[in-house]
């Protein structure tokens, strides 16, 4: 099943994941294959012609809004939208998700795993449980993001990791007009959407976290917006090609799937399985539990893990796998198939 994953061509430069459970999440654990208008996403591979299996999570975000001492409003942009808090202290809890498997477009419960945090303001994560519900098996990390709904005038952003750890920053502009991040820091972004070389049979949209490519969208009239990405982001040029799909990196787009979820529920969407064999079946409107303007923002954290253990029992299939294959097959569903058609 998993032989065909060996060799398979993709992006190069990921980082080999660390064999220890307790490698961070605070920041993904592969570098961006980035798209750009210079470096171009790979040619897409047919749905199928690759086995892919993988475990995420989705968490709902509880924040504390309440101005600083000595501050009249929450956290604010530069044009007054509130934003999520920097500080870890104001994550005062999180609703935790059902740990699901995703293969070969198919979603179900995972059993067996569960996600574990000792408290906030610590690090979380995916675990495998025995019968005895003691932790016995830490999945691989791949990715790790996290995606606030702030506003009808700021309605998607999103940073790597896990914000509510803190240290998270909106992204600034000098006044030499050159964009800096700091390193020890996680920086908040809007979507940015990359686009393929093959566009013969219309556009792709590979949507990452880094800002890289355009804040729109690649094609005309996909079928997923409003969806699943507010109006805002549509594709107006003239000269645009038709949609074909969206995909990119997997924890922003589930993040937006479980936007459909009530708050504290973004579980439902994946039980019920609104996205099937590369096809969101749910709602073609906006999710209605997007913040009304004047509401706190809705953020919800999601975790990536490969189908396979760092540590575990050593008879268990999982094991078998391994980390650089896993890695290279989750680089290539991202950037290489269309993870939701139309």
């Amino acid at each position: 099943m998993f032989a065909a994953l060996v060799g398979v061509s993709g992006h190069t430069g990921g980082k080999t994941h660390k064999h220890a459970p307790s490698h961070g999440s605070r920041r993904n654990t592969t570098t961006h294959p980035k798209a750009t208008k210079t470096a171009r996403i790979q040619r897409p591979v047919a749905i199928g012609a690759i086995t892919y299996s993988f475990l995420f999570v989705v968490n709902e975000l509880q924040v504390d809004y309440e101005p600083l001492p000595g501050q009249d409003r929450p956290l604010t942009d530069q044009w007054l939208n509130t934003i999520p808090p920097q500080q870890a202290g104001a994550y005062i809890g999180e609703l935790v998700g059902t740990v699901f498997r995703y293969q070969d477009g198919v979603i179900s419960p995972a059993h067996g795993y569960l996600w574990h945090r000792p408290s906030m303001g610590l690090e979380g994560r995916i675990v495998r449980v025995n019968q005895a519900n003691v932790i016995d098996g830490y999945p691989v990390l791949y990715r790790a993001q996290t995606v606030f709904a702030c506003s009808p005038l700021l309605p998607m952003i999103v940073t790597d990791g896990d914000a509510s750890l803190g240290y998270t920053f909106p992204r600034r502009i000098c006044s030499c007009n050159h964009m800096y991040d700091d390193e020890r820091c996680s920086t908040w972004s809007h979507l940015h959407f990359g686009s393929g070389d093959d566009n013969s049979r219309g556009e792709i949209s590979y949507v990452n976290s880094y800002a890289s490519g355009d804040p729109f969208v690649a094609g005309k009239d996909p079928s997923w917006v409003p969806s699943l990405v507010p109006s805002v982001y549509r594709n107006t040029k003239p000269s645009a090609g038709p949609s074909r799909g969206l995909s990119g990196e997997l924890p922003i787009i589930l993040a937006l799937m479980g936007f459909h979820g009530k708050p504290g529920r973004a579980s439902d969407v994946f039980r019920d399985r609104k996205w099937n064999l590369g096809q969101w079946v749910g709602s073609n409107r906006a999710s209605s539990y997007l913040p009304k303007s004047g509401e706190s923002p809705r953020g919800l954290f999601v975790q990536v893990c490969a189908d396979n253990l760092v540590d575990g029992q050593e008879d268990c299939e999982e094991n078998n796998i391994p980390v650089e294959v896993w890695e290279q097959a989750l680089q290539d569903l991202e950037y290489r198939t269309i993870l939701v058609q139309g």
